[in-house]
């Protein structure tokens, strides 16, 4: 998805009575579907929204008030996104799988849109919320060592991070793209929780196959012949083994291929001073027939390269 105009939503559109119901309504919207509820009827909230490619940054600004993501909301709408929270403002207490995350200004946590969790805000609260696919952090089985838990903001990682994620926040709304901070961001934070998360030895040679695998395949994106077959022998396994290790991160091998060519295209269609045709772009990046690459980019990003070029531009 391309970065689109930014959405502000708040509560002053409604009056006093009806303004937790509107903020349910609001953030169900924005984010997953959510429950909401407030101790006082003068609730106030107010919410920004971006996209920034893959990723849903927004900023909330709210009175004392709590949300709530339960079973059936999942049932209903499993999308297999993370969140991440970053308290600018006030406190939050976060509660998922058990674990409770009390956050004050600078601190973080992430969290699986997928599993049941609870969000209690009791002062007036600004945090900034970043919406991304689970793909894009490589935690495997230490998952449960990060999700759901606090990461200081005077701590490593959160010293190196907490600056970046409030940067790519300000950044919003001003000249030039964020796109490429905000996947540069992602990136970084998936390098250093995967650090924090540590790993079993067994676990750690599977990450360093699939991490060999996936810089074999960025290393190559631009031969249109790359598949599955081709990155196995280049690391002497077999096929079906490496299948079975992408498939451990929840994708496909041809699917990451697919995903690092078609982020590629994005970037370079992003840049100001490209000089290449559209169709060019998606053949420098393995993908030629430009029919195909035109009908992949816009079901990733739902706008045509060139649709996307257009917007990028304005």
């Amino acid at each position: 998805m391309v970065q689109t105009a930014t959405r502000i939503l708040s509560t002053r559109s409604v009056s006093g009575g009806e303004s937790v119901e509107y903020w349910r309504h609001v953030i169900s919207d924005a984010f997953v579907p959510l429950d909401a509820d407030a101790p006082e009827p003068g609730f106030r909230g107010e919410v920004r929204i971006d996209h920034l490619g893959s990723t849903l940054v927004s900023q909330v600004d709210a009175g004392p008030h709590r949300v709530r993501r339960t079973r059936a909301m999942i049932g209903a709408s499993e999308r297999g996104y993370y969140k991440l929270g970053l308290q600018v403002r006030g406190s939050c207490l976060l509660v998922q799988d058990g674990r409770e995350a009390m956050l004050g200004p600078g601190d973080f946590a992430v969290y699986d849109t997928d599993r049941p969790y609870t969000l209690a805000f009791g002062e007036p609260t600004s945090m900034a919320v970043f919406m991304f696919p689970r793909s894009r952090l490589r935690l495997g089985a230490g998952a449960g060592q990060i999700l759901g838990r606090a990461i200081r903001g005077d701590d490593e990682p959160g010293s190196l991070l907490s600056p970046l994620f409030r940067r790519l926040v300000h950044q919003l709304g001003r000249d030039g793209s964020p796109i490429p901070l905000a996947d540069a961001v992602l990136d970084l934070l998936s390098a250093l929780l995967a650090e924090q998360a540590g790993a079993t030895p067994g676990e750690v040679g599977h990450d360093a196959l699939v991490l060999r695998a996936r810089s074999y395949i960025d290393a190559h994106l631009s031969e249109e012949d790359l598949c599955p077959d081709a990155v196995a022998a280049a690391l002497h396994i077999s096929t079906r083994y490496l299948q079975k290790l992408f498939a451990e991160q929840g994708t496909g091998v041809a699917g990451w291929i697919r995903m690092r060519r078609l982020e590629q295209c994005r970037r370079d269609l992003a840049r100001p001073d490209l000089t290449r045709s559209v169709s060019a772009v998606g053949a420098t990046w393995g993908l030629p027939d430009a029919a195909h690459f035109s009908r992949a980019f816009k079901a990733a990003y739902g706008l045509s390269p060139r649709e996307f070029r257009a917007r990028a531009l304005s």
